[in-house]
């Protein structure tokens, strides 16, 4: 027989064992969940936080620091040590009076600006680095979104490809039907039967595009292509055309090949500075034995820029060449990305175009179809396959308009990325 205290406190428990229980629960809910859908723009913030090549480039610009240190600095001082002068038949130190023991340090000293201009070369180098590690970001970012809207358009289309397959199944019941009642021609059932399995073929074919497009999302975003894909959101407005090729300018890969300039320039400048001579600064102490006075030694040297006609001329004209060359390809640059932007400009234009036809005249005018063919179906002025070419239609449309969604949304991922600017 159990006492009333004991049962007391048995009955305290059972609220701190439902607690226990219910927090067990919802832990397990919580990592039991599905992982939250894939949006357009987590894709390319996922892909810039996750690149080996980024990693890559931002070491190469803490090397170029480091270096640039080092290049503006004179070159390290020699020490010699030696014995001159020691008679080989007695090798002895005091025999004669020139032998002697030597030890000297020499220093080079670069003639002119030279090694504040290697500094200054270096500089420019590593700033070209950092926008090239800006400019190869934003490209991850664009290829991202645009492996995203790859992947987003096959299982998008897909549950409207399989509807579609399903008025054929519909249709095909019916046709089966018919022919039995001599209403239909036996050929007319069989090209039924064909356009089911063009169907069938078109729906392998979506997801053979739906594999792929996901493994090279898999590229930018890791495990994180095996989410879900959030629905397409609404694409914001763009500003004026000439607001954006104003842009242009500030674009990454112009600002790289602005670096290539400048470095181009700076060895100008190093070629230069060539025509002046480099110094050498000589100390020697010489020590004899046998009570012989010591010997000191001081020496300059200095190189003689006489013959500049095949050297340092032709290496300035090298230099300058180079420097025309890179700005060549910066205007080149410029001109192409300016027919990219143009490019994707009618492009964005056009899709949104299409999207305003689909929405407001083709999809209201195929949903109209589908019900007059079922109100002349249901008054028998009109067949089944009527009413399931009508279906089909209003599908197709809506199939094509998801392709224009898809378009814009492309265009506008490569309009941000011409004009450096980042999305949300």
């Amino acid at each position: 027989m159990s006492c009333p205290k004991c049962q007391g406190h048995g009955k305290r428990r059972w609220p701190l064992v439902i607690v226990v229980l219910a927090a067990i629960l919802v832990a397990t809910a919580v990592f039991a969940a599905d992982p939250p859908p894939l949006k357009l723009g987590d894709a390319a913030v996922l892909a810039a936080t996750r690149q080996p090549l980024l990693e890559a480039q931002a070491a190469a610009i803490d090397a170029l620091e480091s270096s640039a240190v080092a290049n503006g600095q004179w070159p390290d001082p020699k020490l010699r040590v030696g014995v001159a002068s020691l008679p080989l038949d007695t090798f002895s130190f005091i025999q004669e009076p020139m032998t002697q023991a030597t030890v000297g340090v020499s220093q080079a000293i670069p003639g002119g600006d030279k090694a504040r201009l290697a500094g200054a070369r270096s500089d420019r180098e590593t700033e070209q680095a950092r926008r090239q590690l800006d400019a190869s970001r934003q490209r991850i970012g664009r290829d991202a979104g645009l492996a995203w809207l790859t992947a987003w358009w096959p299982e998008a289309a897909a549950p409207l490809v399989r509807q579609i397959g399903q008025e054929w199944d519909r249709q095909i019941e019916w046709a089966e039907v018919a022919y039995t009642t001599d209403k239909l021609a036996q050929d007319e059932v069989v090209a039924l039967r064909g356009m089911m399995q063009a169907t069938l073929d078109r729906m392998d074919e979506l997801e053979r595009q739906r594999q792929r497009s996901r493994a090279a999302l898999a590229r930018w975003v890791g495990e994180a292509a095996a989410q879900p894909l959030a629905d397409l959101d609404a694409i914001a407005d763009l500003p004026p055309l000439a607001d954006l090729e104003a842009r242009i300018d500030r674009h990454p890969e112009l600002a790289v090949l602005a670096g290539a300039v400048a470095v181009a320039r700076a060895e100008v400048d190093q070629a230069r500075e060539a025509y002046k001579p480099d110094l050498s600064l000589d100390i020697g102490y010489g020590l004899r034995g046998g009570g012989r006075p010591d010997f000191i030694s001081v020496g300059v040297g200095m190189d003689l820029p006489l013959f500049t006609a095949n050297r340092q001329d032709r290496r300035l004209a090298a230099k300058e060449a180079k420097v025309t060359q890179a700005e060549q390809m910066l205007a080149d640059r410029r001109l192409t990305l300016r027919a990219e932007l143009d490019e994707d400009w009618a492009e964005w234009q056009a899709a949104g175009k299409r999207i305003e036809r689909y929405e407001h005249d083709i999809l209201p005018l195929a949903r109209q179809r589908v019900a007059s063919a079922l109100n002349a179906y249901g008054s028998n002025r009109a067949t089944f396959g009527r009413v399931s070419e009508a279906r089909r239609a209003e599908l197709e449309a809506r199939i094509n308009l998801l392709g224009q969604r898809v378009a814009l949304a492309k265009a506008r991922v490569q309009i941000d990325y011409l004009t450096a600017e980042s999305r949300p």
